[in-house]
């Protein structure tokens, strides 16, 4: 009988990034849904599993004229915020719990994501972010444990440099095409995308790669004098 997806969902969390990549490849999708390996969290020990809920950003044509005044400088900068962050709008009205932010820069170092931002997303039920862009604020962003992944870590904003080109569109983000509702899985190893069609499967060869890879290091720990940790019980009652 099929799962569900937040069956599934639930399913993934309990994998590493490891095992379901190594799902992915007893399905012949070498590479398939790897983001490149300059996509890095924030700080170690982040991980999270969610849909992609998905946003592109392309280069501005305008950019900051000189300002005179503080009042200038707003002006400016709140009509370039409103068309970069425009996507806030679809969001606000959305049911983003346990979905993942998903946003194509192309690389660009600029920071969409930040500290204020970053809390937004978490109050609305989002688990994590990941940007082929920049990220900043990064002090305030560890301290208040936010989740989030870059290919870029910068003091730049995205204001007078970036505008909105498309919600919940496919994207292209650090090399791997994103649909939304696809899973996307992050660890310290990095960040893997697995199509919606796809997951079950995964899940097969993952619980199985994952149950002797758990067994195997039990024993180590055995042998060692180790006491046993949450690693060698991932699945517990993980559903087949």
């Amino acid at each position: 009988m099929a799962m569900s997806r937040q069956e599934v969902l639930e399913n993934i969390r309990k994998c590493r990034v490891a095992d379901l990549s190594d799902g992915m490849d007893a399905l012949g999708l070498v590479n398939k849904g790897s983001m490149s390996t300059e996509m890095r969290p924030i700080r170690p020990g982040i991980s999270f599993a969610g849909y992609a809920w998905t946003v592109r950003l392309v280069p501005a044509e305008e950019s900051f004229e000189p300002c005179s005044t503080v009042e200038e400088y707003f002006d400016q900068n709140g009509k370039f915020c409103s068309d970069a962050y425009s996507f806030m709008k679809e969001l606000k009205s959305s049911d983003v719990k346990d979905h993942v932010l998903v946003i194509d820069m192309g690389g660009y170092p600029g920071g969409v994501l930040g500290s204020e931002n970053m809390m937004n997303f978490k109050i609305r039920g989002m688990v994590g972010a990941v940007v082929d862009g920049g990220c900043r604020d990064s002090y305030e962003c560890n301290l208040q444990q936010v989740n989030a992944f870059s290919t870029k870590r910068t003091f730049h904003h995205v204001s007078g440099r970036m505008k909105g080109d498309g919600v919940q569109v496919p994207v292209n983000c650090a090399g791997v095409t994103v649909t939304p509702g696809d899973y996307v899985v992050a660890d310290d190893d990095g960040v893997l995308v697995i199509p919606q069609d796809k997951a079950e499967e995964v899940l097969k060869f993952a619980f199985a790669i994952l149950e002797r890879d758990q067994n195997t290091r039990t024993s180590h720990y055995e042998a060692l004098g180790m006491e046993p940790d949450n690693t060698l019980n991932r699945l517990g009652a993980a559903k087949a």
